[in-house]
């Protein structure tokens, strides 16, 4: 998309210049044209006469003009009513099934959402087209872009381990395991839990029902979720044991696992860790 600013270019000369770049762009490319407040009439008709729809913005004295070839259609999804880490979630979760060039409009209740949205985005490797304010909501345009390729010889954290050890007596700290293990899925991350000390009782089948957050799904359910993701989860031998815990005794997916299994995910680089 090409962005140009035409502040403080009155009417007609306006419309006269958007007319000729449309008319002398080599392809039918998105445009976006950031315009004077109370300029820009006649417009919709010009972009209707070159094969665009258009979606207008205001933000203080400028007005955002989106010209979109005839044919395409921006995504939109409103999150001012989800809890974080939902707006992460849902932004990640339609990002993962559009195509590369799509474009997705969020509008978020604050510019602390905008902000963690943002980081989420760019660390998947799609880009903020544009940020802006109306009518009282905060909104971002996300085009979705494929991650580039590592070139250098350092290492990235491109992966996520999540170590749990207080367990279902703790819901707080519960309920984060999982709430990080889906942003960090949402983002593209591969995902590992490794669940010790108190965290292997999360792991016996039946203890996270009984869990609930008044924001969330039941603790289960949301395990079940990450699982279905794709995510790793071990739980340690040793605690286990301690607890009376057996292999029949786990969810299924989780799996038993010893201290050397352990330390080898905390000696790869490529981790980011977490600890609840």
């Amino acid at each position: 998309m090409r962005s140009i600013s035409l502040y403080g270019i009155q009417d007609p000369n306006l419309s006269f210049l958007i007319r000729n770049i449309l008319k002398n762009s080599d392809e039918k490319e998105e445009f976006l044209f950031i315009i004077s407040e109370g300029n820009g009439n006649g417009l919709d008709l010009v972009a209707q006469q070159f094969g665009y729809s258009v979606e207008t913005q205001k933000s203080g004295n400028t007005i955002e003009m989106r010209f979109i070839p005839t044919g395409q259609t921006m995504k939109e999804i409103d999150v001012c009513g989800d809890v974080c880490p939902g707006p992460v979630i849902t932004v990640g979760s339609l990002l993962k099934d559009m195509s590369t060039g799509e474009q997705l409009k969020i509008i978020a209740a604050n510019q602390d959402s905008v902000h963690d949205i943002s980081a989420a985005v760019n660390s998947a490797g799609s880009k903020i087209v544009s940020t802006g304010q109306a009518e009282g909501k905060f909104f971002l345009v996300v085009e979705k872009a494929e991650k580039p390729q590592s070139t250098g010889v350092s290492v990235q954290k491109e992966k996520v381990l999540i170590v749990q050890s207080n367990g279902i007596g703790n819901a707080e700290r519960a309920y984060a395991t999982f709430l990080f293990a889906k942003v960090a899925q949402s983002m593209g991350k591969p995902v590992t839990i490794f669940l010790l000390m108190d965290g292997v009782s999360i792991a016996r089948a039946g203890n996270a029902a009984s869990v609930k957050h008044p924001a969330f799904d039941r603790l289960d359910s949301m395990m079940k979720e990450v699982l279905d993701a794709g995510a790793t989860v071990f739980a340690c031998e040793l605690s286990a044991s301690f607890r009376g815990i057996k292999d029949t005794d786990l969810v299924d997916g989780i799996k038993i696992a010893g201290a050397a299994t352990y330390l080898q995910l905390l000696s790869d680089p490529a981790f980011s860790i977490v600890n609840f």
